[in-house]
């Protein structure tokens, strides 16, 4: 009983109050916003028979869909917002003792139920007759009472002030200017070395139909944007070999630094951002732009 209270009153009361804040706040879902963003990789690193420079740069834009506003951000409930609901079951709990029938009437209607069997006339005349049992028509009150508490029993989650933006389609274009070097020392003597200098300087369009791009969260309450960047897939650019001449190279936009799971929070909802990610090799600059 007590998850069917919790699950109407859900189903009554969060719209309303998603409504109102909708409307105030937050973005109708299924608003569409363009957002360009640039990722900018630098990396440098040295072996004992190799080195790399890498300089890479994602311009990118992506069709972005406003997902409905929430109370609850991606992240997942705030201790206040757990505590809120355990609150609310506690006192769900306490209503249903107080509409449950009394152990006697309970008793009475499940051997008078098992006398029915299937026979669906049979418990629905056991109903009605229940129903004008002196016993039970005196906790009438009782539940009563408790059904009116329920009709307002609603955890207090605070604002609908989270929305999640996905992307629609995103389309972009990887500029790269790489340097592998290698370098073999040889045999004794030196006998056999060489040294390779393969360079990439090309751009190329990325995959945007299997790319996911981008996904933002806003907090209209907080004045703040989040965001996470799924890198596209590898694209195959021209190479030049100082041993072997031109040919290809697969080419992903990261090197060894990786992003980390969520940007953010940056101040403004929507609008421009900018970060920088620092690794032991290098770093990775970001820039976001959206329209409000």
């Amino acid at each position: 009983m007590q998850r069917r209270i919790l699950a109407a009153l859900t189903a009554c009361t969060l719209p309303i109050a998603a409504g109102a804040a909708l409307a105030a706040e937050t973005v109708p879902e299924g608003t569409v916003r363009t957002v360009t963003f640039r990722v900018t990789v630098h990396e440098n690193t040295k072996g004992e028979f190799s080195s790399t420079a890498i300089a890479r740069v994602l311009n990118a834009r992506c069709d972005m869909v406003a997902l409905p506003a929430s109370q609850i951000a991606a992240a997942g409930m705030t201790a206040e917002q757990e505590a809120a609901m355990q609150a609310t079951e506690v006192q769900a709990q306490a209503l249903e003792q107080q509409m449950q029938p009394t152990t006697d009437i309970a008793t009475r209607i499940a051997e008078e139920a098992e006398k029915c069997g299937e026979d669906e006339a049979c418990l629905t005349a056991l109903a009605m007759q229940m129903a004008q049992d002196p016993e039970f028509l005196a906790q009438q009150d009782n539940i009563r009472s408790g059904a009116e508490i329920a009709a307002n029993l609603n955890p207090d989650l605070g604002p609908v002030r989270y929305q999640q933006w996905h992307a629609q389609s995103c389309s972009g274009e990887l500029q790269v200017d790489d340097t592998y070097v290698t370098s073999d020392p040889g045999g004794e003597g030196g006998d056999g070395a060489y040294t390779d200098t393969t360079t990439v300087s090309a751009t190329g369009p990325v995959d945007g139909d299997s790319w996911p791009g981008l996904l933002m969260e806003t907090d209209v309450v907080g004045g703040t944007t989040q965001y996470r960047i799924a890198p596209p897939a590898p694209i195959t650019l021209p190479s030049n070999s100082s041993m072997e001449g031109a040919g290809t190279r697969q080419v992903e936009l990261l090197g060894s630094t990786a992003l980390p799971d969520t940007l953010g929070p940056y101040p403004g909802v929507l609008g421009n951002h900018s970060a920088e990610v620092k690794g032991e090799d290098g770093s990775i600059a970001l820039e976001w732009s959206s329209g409000n």
